[in-house]
């Protein structure tokens, strides 16, 4: 599975004194005389960490910083070709950091990186002053164009796949300072006198989509998607869903976003005035003679389980919502069924796409499905819905994300950080996480209870359709391994915000097969199923 690439440099700054004498910019000669240079050193935040040439690779062996410090309530500029400004167009000339030469071969390169060349200076800490503020960014990718590049946000018109080569570090602001800071530095702490870390995230969000099915005797293929709204009266083999998206597709041409930086954790936030889209095609779904079965051999769109580079969609986010057509296929008697109208709602908490991230959104057809096989809006419908399997979210840190959920009216959604994998999720008691329970009624969560909401062990192979049917033994979990509900306080994981009254969680104590009951106003229970291993 391809990784998201997050980039940590690092800017290493070097004081003259320990005193609160003022320093300013002045020339290579003051080195001599035991004063440090500012410089700088990279690396890779992977989950395998890189450092040196690796990073320098990765960010195309170079970026541009730029650099202020405030002295008193005045800000001058530090790292830059020009005079600070606060205009609303003004627009930071950075200064350019480039990979080569050996470390410490001058006071301006401690860790294979430099900075001093033309009209580009060597920099030295003020101790005078009370802030420091950094930013960076280094496109890798075709030629996006960045304006009005300013210490706390820019503009910038790119393509998707510009933005997957865009990297952009969180903002580093710095107040404390290191007294007695070493020659040359080596603490990367963010302080006045030390080394100054950079994470640089890429600023597209990456998606994939599949379809497996569990129905026992049948195939399932034809599938034929059906997104909402006059332009789609017809079916079509494009994996289109519903829904308000930041662009209509991977191809989608360029945007203008608007970037700022959060004021906590300084990381980049973008944002576009552009209007949403009602749809977003995941590309061509490929199911004429069948589709997987199981979460890890899905069928994906497009062809492939690789990611596919996408606009960030943080500012039109709402429900997705998928409409089915698809048939069921005997290959010994060569029936065929045809069900219509299959559907499900992702609800908007899980369609947040950030910037530095990749959502993987898996569907489950079950017997239980809650199309139709007569006459739309006249046959009854299945009792059972077709599930929406799974949504992860993998960071460029490792950290992975894994809900599963159940296409019907409610919906029991169920999430567990760390199940994503390059052929699709997987559930396991290894990881030592908690799984996520939220119940979605048509995008609005709700409230849980610990009367209205239960957690049972099965036997393995059940199904919803078992379940409804009361056709298997299941067995309330207690103890060690029991559902919290609902939670004692809300939970922030992976971007997704858990609110408390309608979340619940429990530990898998041991690998087996699980099931969620929820039970609605009207005492009709409805069912996930869960597969530990």
């Amino acid at each position: 599975m391809k990784k998201i690439v997050l980039m940590a440099a690092a800017i290493v700054t070097l004081a003259a004194c320990t005193s609160e004498d003022y320093l300013g910019n002045e020339d290579a000669a003051r080195v001599g005389k035991g004063e440090k240079a500012i410089s700088f050193s990279s690396s890779t935040g992977r989950v395998t960490r890189a450092t040196g040439g690796d990073a320098a690779t990765a960010l195309g062996n170079s970026f541009n910083v730029y650099g202020v410090k405030k002295v008193g309530d005045t800000y001058s500029n530090v790292f830059a070709k020009n005079v600070y400004g606060t205009a609303a167009d003004y627009n930071a000339q950075p200064y350019v950091v480039t990979w080569g030469g050996a470390a410490n071969s001058t006071a301006s390169n401690t860790s294979g990186w430099d900075y001093v060349s033309g009209d580009q200076t060597i920099k030295y800490w003020d101790y005078s002053a009370n802030q420091y503020e950094f930013v960076a960014y280094k496109a890798t990718e075709g030629s996006p164009t960045i304006t009005k590049y300013q210490k706390d946000g820019f503009t910038v018109e790119a393509t998707a796949a510009e933005l997957a080569g865009l990297y952009i570090a969180d903002k580093v602001t710095i107040t404390e300072k290191n007294g007695s800071p070493a020659m040359p530095a080596t603490l990367k702490d963010n302080k006045i006198g030390d080394i100054v870390q950079f994470k640089f995230r890429a600023s597209a969000t990456k998606v994939r989509l599949g379809i497996f099915t569990t129905i026992k005797g049948y195939v399932v293929k034809n599938v034929k998607f059906r997104p909402q709204g006059a332009e789609f009266d017809a079916t079509t083999a494009n994996a289109k869903l519903c829904g308000s998206f930041n662009g209509s597709s991977a191809s989608a041409g360029a945007d203008t976003y608007t970037v700022t930086y959060d004021a906590t954790s300084g990381i980049a936030q973008l944002a576009t005035a552009t209007a949403a889209s009602d749809y977003f095609d995941f590309g061509t779904f490929a199911s004429s003679t069948s589709i997987g079965t199981s979460s890890t051999d899905p069928t994906w769109a497009s062809g492939s389980a690789d990611y596919q580079a996408i606009r960030p969609n943080t500012d039109h986010v709402g429900n997705m919502q998928l409409k089915v057509d698809y048939d069921l296929y005997n290959a010994t008697t060569e029936e065929t069924i045809h069900v219509k109208n299959a559907r499900c709602v992702v609800p908007s908490i899980y369609m947040a796409w950030n910037p530095n991230y990749a959502y993987t959104y898996l569907f489950k057809i079950s017997d239980n499905t809650n199309g139709t096989t007569g006459v739309e809006n006249t046959s009854p419908e299945g009792l059972y819905p077709i599930t929406f399997d799974a949504m992860t979210v993998e960071t460029t840190d490792g950290g992975e994300v894994g809900t599963i959920t159940t296409v019907s009216t409610p919906a029991i959604t169920t999430y567990m950080e760390g199940s994503v994998s390059s052929t699709g999720i997987t559930y396991a008691t290894a990881k030592a996480k908690p799984i996520y329970v939220t119940v979605n009624t048509d995008g609005t969560l709700a409230d849980l209870t610990a009367a209205n909401l239960k957690l049972y062990t099965v036997p393995a192979g059940t199904t919803e359709a078992d379940l409804v049917l009361a056709s298997v033994t299941k067995t309330e979990v207690t103890g060690t391994g029991a559902i919290t509900v609902p939670l004692a306080a809300a939970e922030t994981v992976q971007g997704i915000n858990f609110a408390a009254a309608t979340t619940a969680k429990f530990v898998p104590a041991a690998a087996g097969t699980y099931a969620v009951e929820f039970t609605d106003a009207s005492a009709v229970k409805h069912y996930k199923v869960i597969i530990v291993s």
